[in-house]
């Protein structure tokens, strides 16, 4: 979660102490040597401080207008990929499709009953391969959602990034600290939280 910059600045770790009736959370260096070395920091006072610091972001519209260009360059990038990736598809089906017409025609001319049971099974298996083609092809290049419902989803991110840090696992949370924050948190036992750039402008 943070580290201690005026002590050893390594990263601190997560115990819990055992009480009269109950388990505490805690914090604390494991780093020997270190002035604040297994000396413990409350988990509610650390991840307070943070959670304070997560509710006064406040993204700016013009925040909002820079990602939103960003999604739509990212966004117009893939529905080319996509495109690109239709045509092989149909370039794909259009090759099996020939392979296939040209194993019928062998087998009209084909008397030996070996030769043609092969032709067969080659076909057979072209046709799957062209059904799959197919099928891959009618998935292609079409969005599950619109531009601006998914842009949406990423500006109720950016919007409320204390409320995503509340309802997410922990894949989400270190997206949050990510997009957030231009460095990693410190935490000083005798100084607090230590903020680090802001990635909001």
């Amino acid at each position: 979660m943070g580290r201690l910059p005026s002590d050893c600045d390594k990263p601190l770790t997560a115990c819990w102490s055992q009480g009269k009736k109950e388990k505490y959370p805690y914090y604390l260096c494991p780093t020997k040597g270190c002035p604040s070395y297994r000396k413990s920091i409350k988990r509610d006072v650390l991840e307070g401080e943070f959670e304070g610091v997560l509710q006064s972001l406040q993204p700016t519209e013009g925040l909002f207008a820079l990602v939103k260009a960003m999604f739509r360059d990212a966004w117009d990038m893939r529905l080319a990929q996509a495109s690109e990736a239709s045509k092989g598809l149909k370039a794909n089906v259009k090759q099996l499709e020939k392979q296939i017409d040209q194993l019928l025609d062998r087998i009209i001319d084909a008397s030996n009953g070996s030769v043609i049971a092969a032709y067969d099974k080659r076909i057979a298996k072209l046709e799957r391969e062209k059904v799959l083609a197919e099928e891959q092809l009618a998935n292609s290049g079409k969005p599950r959602h619109t531009f601006e419902e998914s842009f949406e989803h990423a500006r109720r991110f950016y919007s409320s990034p204390c409320k995503v840090w509340h309802n997410t696992d922990m894949i989400l949370k270190k997206q949050v600290l990510r997009l957030a924050f231009g460095a990693l948190f410190t935490y000083c036992r005798n100084k607090g939280l230590q903020e680090p750039n802001l990635a909001f402008p």
